[in-house]
């Protein structure tokens, strides 16, 4: 990915018709307010006028995690591949690199929200599709250890269920992955 090429800037607000949560989740079958709950669970940040809500601009490398503005985070990426470091959980749904390295080539890619959200919503849509069992569906986002999965699973779902209380002004339909 070059640096000097600019990333666009999609619409990230989970009440918007036309965000990227409704656009990938509408193409990938999954409920956007759950891809937006996974997303709060893996990389929420507090701003400064109080909100709180994902943030793409951060990844963990050498299990260290590095956050900040767009560009200082895809330099500190770019240097980290440079000098192959570990890069591990990426973006704004902290796609785990090294187990899906088939989805991009370079992680500097799952910087772009875009390509993280959908290369996120697909390994979610996997995961349901392998059990019955919500949860550890949700779960399998994380890890296929069954304990891990379901504890991961429970922390997204109760997220979600909080959400869909407050938040219900689009019809996404249930939790299901189509």
């Amino acid at each position: 990915m070059d640096l000097m090429m600019p990333i666009e800037e999609p619409d990230l607000d989970i009440a918007s018709r036309q965000s990227l949560w409704s656009e990938v989740g509408k193409a990938y079958g999954v409920d956007p307010l759950l891809l937006y709950s996974v997303a709060l669970v893996e990389s929420k940040a507090l701003y400064p006028d109080g909100k709180v809500a994902p943030t793409p601009w951060l990844f963990r490398v050498n299990d260290h995690l590095v956050r900040g503005q767009r560009h200082d985070v895809q330099l500190a990426m770019a240097a980290a591949s440079q000098f192959n470091s570990a890069v591990q959980d990426v973006g704004i749904m902290q796609v785990y690199y090294p187990m899906h390295r088939d989805a991009v080539r370079d992680p500097l890619a799952l910087l772009n929200p875009r390509t993280n959200i959908s290369v996120a919503a697909k390994i979610l849509r996997d995961g349901m599709h392998e059990t019955r069992d919500q949860v550890l569906g949700v779960g399998y986002y994380h890890s296929h250890t069954p304990a891990l999965a379901r504890d991961y699973g429970t922390a997204v779902l109760t997220v979600y269920q909080r959400l869909k209380a407050i938040h219900r002004p689009l019809a996404h339909g249930q939790l299901v992955a189509r």
